[in-house]
């Protein structure tokens, strides 16, 4: 549902206004993590994304950044990401993260799938925050840039 004018001016202010730090450092974060996998020859930027995990991060490293991250990453997962371009009543809205969090969630895939597959859902969270207008006082949104926070803090050193 679009939002009023007057609600869409009381965000702007509010993002003006005192920004998260969390925000902030997710921001960072991801721009760091972007200039390698905007590298990724991909056109579908999400790929790029999970194609730079795949190509830059080892099994082990792959198994390390799971065991620390798992707590975050089950916060995020506990109601998957939805596409903000749709309504959320849409039944395609989480397609996308229900897809990466199966495939994290399979103990038999290897631990750089799995973490491919996070890096997914973190790319969900990227366009919502970036695109979809959230409001950095809800209490959802803080905690799901915080959980990818600490994600992107283990994974974004390993691509380098």
């Amino acid at each position: 549902m679009a939002q009023s004018a007057a609600l869409r001016a009381l965000l702007s202010r509010r993002l003006r206004g005192r920004f998260p730090p969390e925000w902030t450092r997710f921001t960072q974060l991801w721009l760091a993590f972007n200039a390698v996998y905007g590298g990724e020859p991909d056109q579908i930027e999400r790929a790029r994304v999970k194609a730079a995990i795949r190509n830059h991060v080892s099994e082990g490293t792959a198994r390390a950044i799971l065991k620390l991250s798992d707590v975050a990453v089950a916060r995020i997962l506990a109601i998957p990401p939805g596409d903000m371009r749709l309504g959320q009543w849409d039944p395609v809205f989480r397609r996308a993260s229900l897809e990466q969090a199966r495939i994290y969630r399979n103990r038999s895939q290897t631990a750089a799938n799995r973490l491919t597959a996070v890096g997914g859902i973190l790319y969900q969270i990227r366009c919502n925050l970036l695109h979809g207008s959230k409001d950095p006082l809800d209490g959802r949104y803080q905690m799901l840039v915080r959980e990818s926070v600490r994600v992107l803090e283990l994974l974004v050193p390993e691509m380098d």
